[in-house]
């Protein structure tokens, strides 16, 4: 199973997370990237057969928001909100990086993906030394859109962080000469303007000249806190969503993070114009920057949701499965029980995820042609134990986490057998990336420092 030869899952309940969201007994076939045949009984013949009866299998997951680069960081930002966070811990700690802590943390990042069942993401990398998170990504085997954290102004950025604005396009140009469509195509590149406050006007209509130039998506931070939203008037005596749309943001192939904030106002730009918004529940708890309406936000037209778990340093357990449970359990706040079920709970990480990152076409649900990522779950156990009679999304959204992971194949080659990570010595990486992330705090002149 070590190998990228054809693969016939046998015997797995398959939950398909299609049109007619199929939930039957039925086999998958693997070949050449692809998902070449779904049916009762297929025929085995030059394939590898791999045993899942009694297991579900599914759609690899897709997270929309990640931050590979802040994996090593873990702990090092607690008890703040949004612009404390950034301001006192993660931007000083993201500019103390070097080649062997973006590589040590975006390895550390992707398996974290990988052994929770994700094997898509979109991420926000760092400003410097990003060909160590893309080498990274590359090494893991996780499918990525990705790109450089864009930042060139900003009250407490550090002065490694805000690059001059002609030196950040400039170094998109060449990753994307380098990175767009590497590893067999499971790297695609991604523009990432950080958020307004550390943005200026000319970063941004760079970032719009190129989306358009070069056919990329645009992903940025946006209406995630409460003090984010005045803070920004009164420098720029505007909001965040005006601005971006007097600047062409909102005409280009755009995702946002968080939309926490997001109301009537800002639903009024949107018209006609598509938006994927990236729902990060751990994330804003933590910062406090409160709960997204899900139910609101899927009403407002052209809107596309997906889930993520953010970064390591605001959310701590990067478990895609744990987020897509707390999504569904805070709309029990926001809208009462039982008004946002559980299927659409994981459709979020799914087939809604891929969409909200214009990636439908390729992943998020099994069917034929699809590219072969998928995870096979275990619910058979006390935690998610259910009767006949109960819906299997309830079962995997209400009592599944990443100890349920069994198999996970990403272009059809295995990355996860047995609940354990394929090619990877993972005690000498936590070992390599323990000596990287002290070595990080030392630079970053933050060692002993609560």
């Amino acid at each position: 199973m070590s190998t990228a030869g054809d693969i016939v899952l046998r015997g797995g309940t398959v939950v398909a997370m299609d049109p007619a969201r199929t939930v039957a007994p039925l086999d998958v076939r693997l070949s050449g990237g692809r998902i070449a045949a779904i049916g009762a009984a297929l025929p085995s013949d030059g394939a590898t057969v791999v045993d899942v009866r009694g297991l579900h299998v599914l759609p690899g997951f897709v997270q929309g928001h990640t931050h590979l680069g802040q994996a090593l960081l873990r702990g090092l930002a607690e008890g703040r909100d949004l612009l404390r966070w950034l301001r006192e811990r993660v931007w000083p700690l993201e500019a103390a990086h070097d080649d062997e802590s973006a590589y040590c943390s975006g390895m550390l990042g992707a398996v974290d993906c990988l052994s929770s069942g994700t094997t898509t993401i979109q991420d926000i990398g760092i400003v410097t030394h990003m060909d160590a998170i893309f080498r990274a990504i590359a090494d893991s085997g996780l499918r990525a859109i990705a790109g450089k954290c864009l930042m060139d102004e900003g009250h407490g950025v550090p002065p490694g962080l805000a690059q001059p604005t002609a030196v950040a396009l400039d170094e998109v140009r060449a990753q994307h000469a380098t990175w767009h469509g590497a590893a067999d195509g499971r790297i695609s590149l991604l523009l990432c303007p950080r958020f307004i406050l550390s943005c200026s006007a000319a970063l941004w209509r760079g970032v719009v000249t190129l989306a358009h130039e070069l056919a990329l998506p645009v992903h940025t931070h946006l209406l995630e806190h409460p003090n984010e939203e005045p803070e920004v008037v009164a420098l720029l005596g505007k909001g965040q969503l005006e601005l971006l749309d007097e600047l062409g943001v909102l005409d280009t192939r755009l995702s946002i993070a968080h939309g926490v904030q997001f109301d009537a106002r800002h639903a009024e730009r949107l018209a006609g114009r598509g938006l994927g918004i990236v729902h990060c529940p751990s994330a804003n708890l933590k910062l406090g920057s409160g709960i997204a309406d899900l139910g609101y936000l899927a009403s407002v037209p052209g809107v596309r949701l997906g889930i993520g778990c953010d970064g390591a340093p605001c959310n701590n357990d990067m478990d895609v499965l744990e987020e897509m449970r707390l999504a569904a359990l805070l709309q029990g706040i926001k809208a009462g029980p039982g008004r946002f079920a559980s299927e659409r709970a994981l459709a979020l990480g799914t087939i809604d995820g891929a969409r909200a990152i214009g990636l439908e076409h390729e992943v998020g649900s099994l069917e034929v042609g699809k590219r072969a990522d998928v995870v096979v779950l275990d619910l058979d156990r006390p935690g998610s134990f259910g009767g006949t009679q109960v819906s299997v999304y309830d079962r995997i959204i209400y009592g599944t986490a990443r100890d349920a992971v069994v198999h996970v194949f990403v272009d059809g080659v295995p990355r996860v057998q047995h609940g354990a990570l394929i090619g990877l010595a993972l005690p000498e990486l936590l070992a390599r990336a323990r000596r990287a992330c002290d070595a990080l705090v030392q630079r970053a002149g933050l060692a002993g420092v609560a």
